[in-house]
């Protein structure tokens, strides 16, 4: 019998045989929710999947928070915000909503009038007024949505939806996202419907909800000017930090900082 034959044999011996004592062990170091703390639903915008907010989930779950991320289906504005809303209301507390980019439309929509939400913290994102389509906002603030997004094809016919150009993911949304991550997020973007552009905000929930921003100042999808713009009429609480449209994936630790200070005011 051989060395490492004996030490695994001993170790086995050690544990009566059974590594169930090791995976209990794992099992019981997983973080249980803070019924302190409120909820936090993620919600993701065009061009992208629940994924994005993996390293801000994992966080948010190590801090505690109980986190939701949803799956939004690019369909349009209306009915993304009520089958956001959906989600919220099935959710069994206050609740935090964090919008990126389109998200942030979402989000907007969603949460009016909502006696589960508890505020609001936009990344990168569209926080429109009243009246206010994604097509107008994007237009006002020079993004390139226009000139990178190619129709989606099924079965070799384009149809009414977009999907960001391959060749210019990497470059516009996610530049300081190392590239093979950066391709892989390209490969598994989310086509998001040509209508949501066109669909206007009904009265948004910021109005009547504490806020907050965080501006990506490196992004190449939705200005920063734009975004400070927006952030300013939140009347919100407004973070900067360098950062591609892609922040929540490159930065994921300061996401969380802006989320920790918004469950500190809404608790």
């Amino acid at each position: 019998m051989g060395a490492l034959t004996v030490a695994l044999a001993a170790a086995a011996c050690s544990s009566g045989g059974d590594t169930s004592a090791a995976q209990t062990q794992t099992a019981t170091t997983v973080p249980q929710p803070d019924p302190n703390k409120p909820g936090v639903l993620l919600v993701h915008g065009a061009f992208a999947d629940g994924s994005s907010w993996g390293g801000v989930a994992e966080q948010l779950q190590a801090k505690g928070y109980r986190v939701t991320t949803a799956a939004v289906p690019l369909r349009g504005l209306k009915s993304d915000s009520a089958y956001i809303r959906g989600i919220l209301d099935s959710l069994p507390g206050k609740t935090i909503l964090v919008g990126h980019s389109y998200g942030g439309a979402v989000i907007t929509n969603a949460a009016a009038g909502s006696p589960k939400a508890a505020g609001l913290v936009y990344v990168a994102a569209f926080a429109p007024d009243q009246g206010e389509s994604l097509g107008e906002l994007d237009g006002r603030y020079g993004g390139p949505a226009t000139k990178i997004t190619v129709p989606h094809q099924v079965d070799g016919e384009a149809v009414p939806e977009l999907t960001i150009a391959t060749d210019k993911f990497g470059e516009y949304f996610a530049q300081d996202v190392p590239a093979v991550q950066a391709a892989v997020m390209a490969a598994g973007q989310r086509p998001i419907s040509v209508a949501s552009f066109a669909e206007k905000t009904d009265i948004p929930a910021w109005r009547a909800l504490p806020s907050w921003y965080l501006v990506a100042t490196e992004d190449r999808m939705i200005p920063p000017t734009g975004q400070r713009e927006m952030a300013k009429r939140l009347n919100g609480t407004v973070t900067e930090h360098a950062g591609s449209h892609a922040i929540a994936v490159s930065h994921p630790d300061v996401v969380v900082t802006v989320i920790d200070q918004a469950a500190a005011r809404t608790r």
